[in-house]
């Protein structure tokens, strides 16, 4: 065996692939701590999410704790349709994570944009445990009033009616269940 290669040295080829294999990663932790600690860094990362998420500059926003929320433009129903399915989304990774007040908010959120909100209620009914379920229904009519206000008088329009609950469960429904579905005004 031969310890050269193209006519080099093996060791000085080891030796230099191995600088300018440090070099390059030199020059990518330079750029990327430059790229970060830049002041319009965050401005940059949010707006690239909004466009690649295909809210674009139609988008509205709201204050949350963390910064601001993007909410879909009311009359492109792509974006309704991803809103919708964002906040199932996050209403369960949230739930998942022990966070069962704020998962609940987002569910709300998407039972009350939700055409068939009747039918999304029984399937959350089903698979989400009692609690998180009754956290939802707790939910709903504050968010019914939030959503019309953040989206205006097409909030109305797009869910004419208020979610009907139903106990699919065995045995009695709990008290809180029950009085929600004994007095549906409180949904309105």
């Amino acid at each position: 065996m031969t310890d050269t290669i193209f006519g080099l040295n093996k060791s000085n080829v080891v030796l230099a692939a191995g600088v300018a294999g440090a070099a390059f990663l030199g020059y990518c932790i330079y750029f990327d701590h430059k790229r970060i600690n830049a002041p319009d860094y965050k401005d940059k990362i949010r707006q690239k999410r909004r466009t690649q998420a295909g809210a674009g500059g139609m988008a509205v926003r709201r204050p949350v704790a963390g910064g601001a929320e993007v909410l879909p433009d009311v009359s492109d129903p792509s974006q309704m349709q991803r809103f919708f399915l964002q906040e199932v989304q996050l209403g369960e990774e949230l739930m998942a994570a022990g966070n069962v007040e704020e998962g609940a908010v987002h569910i709300a959120n998407a039972v009350m944009l939700c055409g068939e909100s009747q039918q999304l209620l029984s399937i959350f009914q089903q698979t989400l445990s009692e609690e998180q379920f009754r956290a939802v229904v707790q939910q709903l009519p504050s968010t019914r009033e939030r959503l019309a206000d953040l989206f205006g008088s097409r909030a109305d329009e797009a869910e004419n009616e208020p979610p009907m609950v139903q106990y699919l469960g065995d045995g009695p429904p709990p008290a809180q269940i029950q009085e929600l579905i004994d007095d549906t005004d409180d949904l309105e």
